[in-house]
C-alpha cells in the first residue's frame, strides 16, 4: 500500500437486521489530507464514521489503518483515532476538570505529563482564558471546541466529526475551519468530517466522497465535479 494512504476502507458493508445501511463502499485517505462526507440524512454517513471508530461491529469489508486491519481489540491502532461523534461533558465540571477525567479514564496520557497537556489543548482550541469556567456556562461554539480538545488528546493520526459545524455562527464555523487546518498543517493529522453545509465542504475538504443509498456516487475533488458539470443535490437524490 502506498505508504501516504493512512485509511483504506475496502468494500464495507453494514446493515440492521437486515436493512442494508452500507451495501459497498471503497476509500482512502491520505496522510495530512482533509476528507469531506457529504449525504442526505440515512446516506450512511455516521455509520461509515462509526464503523471506522470501532463503534460499530458485525461489518463485512476490511478497514486498513497504518497498514494494519482494524481490530476491536486493537486499542493501540484504536488510540491513534481521535472523534467528535457523541461527544459528551460534565457540565457541573470546568473545561479543565473534563480534559482530566478524559486523560485519567483513558489513561491517554501519563499523569505527569496531564496538567501540560491539557493548558496545550486549551490553548490551541482558543479557550486558555475559560478553562476554569464550568462547561454549563460555555456557548455551543465553545463547547464544539472543546469537543475538538477532547477528541485530539492523543495526538491523533486521524480524525473523524461528524456535523462539526452544525448550530455555530460563521464566525465559529470559520474558527474551527480553522483549527482543522491547523492540525494538518502542524501535525499532519489526516481529517474525515460530515457535514451538510457544502460551502464549508467545497472550502476545507481536499476530496470529497458524496454517498447515496449506502454506495459512493462520487469521489474526487470539488473542482473535478464542478468541470464535470454535475450538482451535489443531483448526486444526492
Amino acid at each position: 500500500m502506498n505508504e501516504n494512504i493512512i485509511l483504506d476502507v475496502r468494500h464495507l458493508r453494514k446493515g440492521y437486521k437486515k436493512y442494508p445501511v452500507l451495501k459497498d463502499v471503497s476509500f482512502q485517505i491520505k496522510q495530512g489530507h482533509i476528507l469531506g462526507l457529504i449525504g442526505k440524512n440515512g446516506a450512511g454517513k455516521t455509520t461509515l464514521m462509526k464503523s471506522i471508530l470501532g463503534l460499530n461491529t458485525n461489518y463485512q469489508g476490511e478497514i486498513i489503518f497504518h497498514g494494519k486491519r482494524m481490530k476491536l481489540s486493537d486499542e493501540t491502532l484504536k488510540a491513534e483515532m481521535g472523534s467528535l461523534v457523541d461527544v459528551s461533558f460534565y457540565d457541573d465540571m470546568t473545561a479543565y476538570q473534563n480534559l482530566k477525567v478524559v486523560m485519567m479514564l483513558t489513561k491517554a496520557v501519563h499523569v505527569a505529563e496531564q496538567d501540560k497537556r491539557i493548558h496545550e489543548l486549551l490553548s490551541f482550541v482558543g479557550l486558555e482564558s475559560s478553562g476554569k469556567r464550568s462547561v454549563r456556562s460555555f456557548s455551543f461554539g465553545m463547547k464544539q471546541r472543546l469537543a475538538l480538545a477532547q477528541a485530539i488528546i492523543t495526538k491523533p493520526a486521524l480524525l473523524i466529526l461528524d456535523e462539526p459545524f452544525a448550530g455555530l455562527d460563521p464566525i465559529g464555523i470559520e474558527d474551527v475551519k480553522e483549527l482543522l487546518r491547523k492540525l494538518c498543517r502542524e501535525n499532519e493529522t489526516s481529517i474525515i468530517f460530515s457535514s451538510h453545509q457544502l460551502t464549508e465542504v467545497c472550502d476545507l475538504a481536499d476530496d470529497i466522497i458524496i454517498l447515496n443509498d449506502g454506495i459512493i456516487a462520487y469521489s474526487n475533488t470539488y473542482t473535478d465535479m464542478k468541470n464535470s458539470g454535475k450538482s451535489f443535490v443531483e448526486l444526492m437524490r
